[in-house]
């Protein structure tokens, strides 16, 4: 075949792929074999890089078109997929999207599709040409919003709890539909799902981190993730490397349980990660200073936190961009002290390091803090550091951002706290004895947010969202095109 044959069949191939995604697509076993079950109940239980939510869609995306080996109910049906919250279903309606026949949809009477906004939030509607309606839900609104409805398939993205289960349960006995559940046993109570599946009421494809699960049935290599890393064995021992032991075997391997709960940041070591003598060099790159602050309107004893850091952005030996981290001070107050009190020593702080306000690069807060008789905010401390430095407040620069606003935050507690694991593993971090309980809470936080010293964890965590974001809220990869 000549060159321009070989790439006008790439092209029409390619053409192909585009118009209709699903056929193009491989699959590894533990997707396969979720598809593939015949039970009414059932689920792919994995770690947060096995491709669970791409299986799921592929299995609603064919009982809506028909063309599932094991169809319960010709079309047209009603299928739903469910999800904790609207900017979680946003993510999921753009893998659907992406894989739909379009020629098989009526584009016209479904929701508007946008990448920024998946189908929307009114009623976000995918209709066939052969009648079925698939509809998006959430689960915020609680077991009561789900009701009344003749449902035929649910495909429920990650857990959610039991009420939710049940009613969906109901609302597919009436037609004899089915059910299935892609999830990581995280952030949720899961012991109800675990002993429905243990008793058998629901069937499982449990499916660990392995390269055998990351491997496309028939392929000689796993995936890669979008940057072209191969997601081999060495991949997969740096993800258990880098990811602390509490929840590692549950955000990795699906298991419903992590190890028992103890110190957290169990690589933190004195005399590794606390130093005088840290200095970042310019030479290397720019020097970025960034302040967290973290506020409480109670009387916790170390309520009021705020914490500055130097970030050094690089390039390591694999190409990765990464950050070395250098804490210079920390302000710790009892959560009833006043904002203004608070302001005023944070001022000293960056006084005695000879800084001004506008040297810092980026300041990040926490939301509000309220009680009977206080009210504490980024706004108040704002003010109480320029009447501290005498300038008006509205000359301020950088002011002080919301660092639960935006993109991904819902999760930044979790991928802060990786974050900074990792940072801990690759001796990145480094804390200035002067830190005292910034230091204490590194030896002895067990990640319970009741625990006072996890302020200052907070803090700092705020102090750094620019860079914890980007490397800790990707795309789910287990799937690609190919």
């Amino acid at each position: 075949m000549s060159l321009v044959a070989l790439l006008e069949k790439a092209r029409t191939l390619n053409a192909a792929a585009e118009a209709n995604p699903l056929p193009f697509l491989r699959w590894t076993q533990p997707q396969q074999d979720f598809y593939l079950s015949p039970a009414l109940r059932k689920s792919m239980r994995g770690g947060n890089q096995i491709g669970k939510s791409y299986g799921g869609c592929r299995w609603i995306i064919d009982l809506c078109n028909g063309d599932h080996p094991h169809q319960f109910r010709k079309p047209p049906i009603e299928a739903w997929v469910v999800c904790t919250s609207w900017s979680q279903s946003v993510a999921i309606m753009r893998k659907l999207w992406g894989m739909l026949d379009k020629s098989r949809v009526d584009v016209k009477a479904s929701s508007t599709f946008t990448v920024r906004n998946g189908l929307g939030k009114d009623n976000p509607t995918v209709i066939f040409k052969n009648g079925s309606v698939l509809r998006f839900r959430t689960t915020l609104q609680g077991a009561q919003s789900m009701q009344g409805a003749t449902v035929h398939a649910v495909l429920i993205d990650e857990p959610t709890d039991i009420d939710i289960y049940r009613e969906l349960d109901r609302r597919l006995m009436r037609t004899g539909g089915q059910l299935g559940i892609t999830f990581t046993p995280a952030n949720r109570d899961c012991r109800w799902l675990r002993e429905l599946t243990e008793s058998g009421i629901i069937s499982e494809t449990h499916a660990k981190l392995t390269v055998e699960n990351l491997t496309p049935i028939g392929a000689e290599e796993p995936f890669r993730l979008h940057d072209g890393t191969l997601m081999d064995q060495a991949w997969i021992d740096e993800q258990w490397r880098t990811t602390p032991d509490i929840y590692a075997a549950v955000v990795l391997d699906g298991d419903w349980t992590g190890k028992p709960i103890g110190q957290f940041f169990k690589p933190f070591d004195r005399g590794l990660h606390v130093s005088a003598s840290k200095r970042l060099s310019p030479a290397r790159g720019p020097v970025r200073l960034c302040l967290g602050l973290d506020h409480a309107a109670a009387g916790r004893e170390y309520g009021q936190a705020c914490v500055l850091s130097q970030v050094q952005q690089f390039v390591a030996g694999d190409g990765r961009t990464r950050e070395a981290i250098n804490v210079l001070d920390e302000v710790v107050m009892i959560g009833s002290a006043s904002s203004q009190q608070f302001g005023r020593e944070i001022a000293n702080m960056l006084r005695r390091h000879g800084l001004a306000w506008r040297d810092l690069w980026q300041s990040w807060g926490d939301i509000p803090a309220s009680s009977r008789v206080a009210w504490k905010s980024n706004q108040e401390v704002e003010r109480a550091v320029a009447l501290a430095f005498g300038f008006p407040v509205n000359a301020m620069t950088p002011r002080i951002r919301n660092a639960k606003e935006g993109r991904s935050a819902a999760g930044l507690l979790d991928s802060g706290c990786r974050y900074l694991y990792e940072g801990l593993v690759d001796d990145l971090l480094v804390i200035h004895p002067r830190c005292e309980r910034l230091i204490t809470a590194f030896e002895t936080w067990t990640y319970d947010p009741k625990e006072e010293v996890k302020d200052v964890i907070d803090a700092l965590r705020y102090s750094l969202k620019s860079f914890i974001l980007p490397r800790h809220t990707g795309p789910n990869v287990g799937v690609r095109i190919g």
